[in-house]
């Protein structure tokens, strides 16, 4: 009996520890999955633009260079005679200083371009070189280039190759870069030389996870840069990376594709830069990704062990204790049955006559024991609900600031890499905007020139998605702008003309928001030429309107209809007007 009961306490209890951080640990673990997806398609998204403009910036470094000798062909012929006379006169000897001085600015405009040269064919078997210095080929502890230039024939206007390089012959070779660009006039060649090492070290900068690796390849898979994390993959220099990956060579990219390599897995994301066939590939290993996901696992399978050791000790202890109890209870029974006065727990005699007494005074104490601990449970629950009140209140605190902190460091960022004027800095600054906007107080009213801003700042991002597609036009007097108004009153409006008109990116859209002052009123009009609606959907909306259920679409409009009712009493709310084809307009009134 008391190994039955040991084995009920010991699954009742577990069963009551353990489910819950069961469902628990489930729920968090699927959470942060699809968390982790999110953040790490966000992170993509952004390492892609970031890389595009890093290797958009390195490769196109020259190309105003070679744009100049391409379209000008009197600097071309210049060049060409300087490269094939033995003497120049006046105007050659000044425009080679000027070539020189272009070629210096171009290297010294950026830290990884270790040299540049201009080379058209000439019997002397010289070309330009940055140092402002004719140089000879045979003089040269570069020559390699010019080989390669003539392996490619006049169809190639431009290609990059990977090769040692060496500026002067005293030195250790390096490991380069070199871009070629072909200058149609005199079948010349501009070379730029670019350091791999300082190239690396820009692309560690691109790195959102500690252990992410970042190459770049040509368009057979060979390395080409690689960041500082690289080092890390043993990958073969012999080999393309993707066939060691045993990835297909395409112009489509892999986007957040499982790779293995060594017993490893990895996070795969590979973009294409199509002007010269180039590949971004990111590889990211997967336990630094899903690290959170792989920790609250391994807390769930370390609470259900903890849950059943705990549970296994008390309910030995409760079996102990209770059994314990029953048999002095049989003994004072079976005593008291046979008329022998029952001994208390200090080992004094107990008084027969007082028995009922006895039994009495342990219920009230029982009773007296429930009574307090029934009180200490609803003491404990009341400080609960009060600590996670006063969390609660802390964490809505908490929350905007972390969220504004972390827009200020994207601004930032973003600035570095972009300057202030960036598009992307302004499409911050105003979602910082709007959203502390909207985080304010509701319960208090702002200025309708306040309400005004907060749109136009949510113009800018959508202008920013639908570029050239919306135009908002305002019509008002400026004496209304000082009446309050609730906050976010026109927003959701705004919005929802924009989400239900705008389908294609051939679409255009014109909204008109015209405000009336009356003499005891402020009347409302936002107009738009979007697509309109049907008479049977617009019975619908008007419905939905005045039904207490929250509607699947238009909530925005919904919840201005209940807001305007609940705020001004006696307002009728929101009044809508549409046909298909032609456009809405949703007019309301406020008091002053």
């Amino acid at each position: 009996m008391k190994r039955k009961y040991f084995i009920h306490k010991f699954t009742q209890y577990f069963f009551i520890f353990s489910l819950p951080v069961l469902i628990i640990g489930l729920l968090l673990t699927v959470y942060s999955y699809f968390q982790i997806r999110d953040n790490s398609n966000t992170q993509a998204q952004s390492s892609f633009q970031i890389s595009s403009q890093l290797i958009t910036e390195i490769l196109t470094k020259g190309d105003d260079v070679a744009e100049m000798m391409n379209t000008n062909s009197a600097i071309s012929m210049s060049m060409y005679r300087i490269l094939n006379r033995n003497s120049m006169n006046y105007k050659e000897n000044v425009t080679k200083n000027i070539m020189f001085d272009i070629l210096e600015n171009l290297k010294s405009s950026s830290t990884y371009i270790d040299s540049v040269y201009v080379y058209f064919p000439n019997d002397n078997d010289c070309f330009f070189q940055t140092d402002k210095q004719l140089t000879f080929i045979a003089d040269s502890a570069d020559q390699d280039w010019l080989s390669d230039f003539k392996t490619h024939t006049r169809d190639d206007e431009q290609w990059i190759v990977l090769r040692e390089f060496q500026n002067y012959s005293f030195e250790e070779p390096h490991t380069a870069v070199t871009i070629y660009r072909r200058i149609r006039y005199y079948d010349g060649v501009l070379v730029v030389n670019l350091n791999q090492s300082v190239v690396s070290r820009l692309l560690s900068s691109l790195e959102n996870y500690p252990n992410e690796s970042i190459f770049v390849t040509d368009s057979r898979g060979m390395l080409l840069f690689s960041n500082t994390n690289a080092s890390s993959i043993p990958f073969k220099t012999d080999q393309g990376i993707h066939e060691q990956l045993s990835l297909t060579l395409s112009n489509e990219g892999h986007y957040l594709s499982s790779v293995k390599y060594n017993q490893h897995s990895y996070l795969l994301t590979e973009f294409v830069y199509p002007a010269y066939q180039l590949h971004f590939l990111s590889l990211v290993p997967a336990k630094d990704i899903y690290h959170l996901m792989y920790n609250i696992f391994y807390c769930v399978i370390i609470g259900v062990l903890v849950a059943a050791v705990l549970c296994l000790l008390f309910s030995l202890y409760l079996a102990n204790k209770n059994f314990h109890q029953i048999e002095l209870l049989l003994d004072i029974l079976w005593d008291a049955e046979k008329g022998n006065l029952p001994l208390d727990t200090t080992g004094e005699l107990i008084d027969t006559k007082k028995l009922d007494e006895y039994n009495l005074i342990l219920n009230r104490v029982i009773l007296t024991f429930v009574r307090n601990n029934t009180l200490t449970m609803q003491v404990k629950e009341w400080q609960l609900k009060k600590t996670l009140s006063e969390l609660k209140a802390l964490q809505l605190q908490i929350n905007p600031h972390f969220f504004f902190n972390t827009l200020q460091s994207i601004d930032m960022e973003i600035i570095k890499n972009e300057g202030y004027q960036a598009p992307a800095s302004k499409l911050v600054h105003a979602l910082s905007d709007i959203l502390r906007y909207a985080l304010n107080d509701s319960r208090t009213t702002v200025s309708l020139k306040n309400e005004i801003m907060a749109c136009k700042e949510y113009l800018q991002i959508q202008q920013f998605h639908h570029p050239g597609q919306i135009i908002l036009l305002w019509d008002y007097d400026d004496a209304i702008l000082e009446y309050q108004v609730i906050r976010l009153l026109l927003q959701p409006l705004l919005e929802n003309s924009i989400q239900y008109s705008i389908h294609s990116p051939t679409d255009s859209l014109v909204i008109r928001i015209k405000i009336i002052e009356t003499t005891d009123t402020l009347k409302f009009h936002i107009l738009d030429n979007g697509i309109g609606i049907e008479k049977e959907r617009l019975r619908q909306i008007r419905a939905s309107l005045l039904s207490p259920e929250d509607p699947e679409q238009h909530i925005g409009v919904k919840n201005t209809h209940k807001r305007l009712t609940l705020t001004y009493p006696g307002n009728k709310g929101l009044k809508i007007i549409s046909h298909a084809g032609q456009g809405t307009c949703i007019s309301f009134d406020i008091p002053k």
